[in-house]
């Protein structure tokens, strides 16, 4: 290498590099670098877009009208759900009127039933005795035949009785039986033997039960053992 070579990269090395950041526009007037600008950018803040009163109210409006819909909606479905519990109630109502009715008239028809058979089953009683009162009135002595209306009288009462014991009537035994005040009425006390005493020595009307209810008691003579 010539000497000239070595001078010159001695220069060049012996020379700073200046980096001037400075900008200028064609006025001469300085430009920021644009490094610094890029950091001035970098640091700003963007800018936040306004919120204005008018845009909150307008919300607040919107909300003020959807939970007006919701209660307006709320309320709508409260009546229809009241409407169709006022419309069952009345149906049940109605349906428990009918069957209290129907329940009634079947009570009604089946008691006039019943009270149909027990007229029904007397008739033939009635018969007997206007049997039995034509047969004495038309005796050949032009008088009362008594013998023929006691007999007519009898065969009616047996009539009758059998009728009333097939409707469930029973009499209460009495005579010698042991005096129960349940079911007997001692209208009388009379001396007995010993072996008699608290019996029922005479039955002056008889006592009667309907199935297990009793009608009335016997009225009866009872026996008192002297001591």
């Amino acid at each position: 290498m010539s000497s000239n070579q070595e001078a010159s990269k001695t220069v060049a090395r012996e020379i700073p590099v200046v980096h001037d950041k400075r900008l200028f526009t064609p006025d001469d007037e300085p430009i920021a670098p644009v490094a610094e600008v890029a950091v001035q950018e970098e640091n700003q803040i963007p800018p936040q877009p306004e919120t204005t009163p008018t845009s909150e109210i307008e919300q607040l409006q919107a909300l003020l009208r959807e939970s007006e819909e919701k209660r307006a909606e709320t309320e709508r479905k409260a009546g229809e759900l009241a409407d169709r519990f006022r419309k069952a109630q009345e149906q049940l109502q109605a349906e428990a009127g009918e069957q209290r009715a129907r329940m009634q008239r079947s009570f009604d028809q089946k008691l006039v039933t019943a009270r149909g058979d027990v007229v029904a089953s007397l008739l033939d009683t009635l018969d007997n005795l206007k049997r039995a009162v034509a047969a004495a009135e038309q005796s050949e002595m032009g008088e009362l035949d008594f013998n023929s209306l006691l007999e007519g009288v009898r065969a009616t009462a047996v009539l009758f009785e059998s009728k009333m014991l097939g409707l469930g009537l029973h009499p209460i035994a009495s005579v010698g039986e042991e005096f129960n005040p349940e079911l007997h009425e001692a209208v009388e006390m009379v001396a007995v033997p010993p072996g008699q005493d608290h019996k029922v020595i005479a039955e002056f009307q008889t006592g009667y039960k309907f199935e297990d209810l009793l009608l009335r008691p016997a009225r009866v003579r009872v026996g008192r053992a002297s001591s």
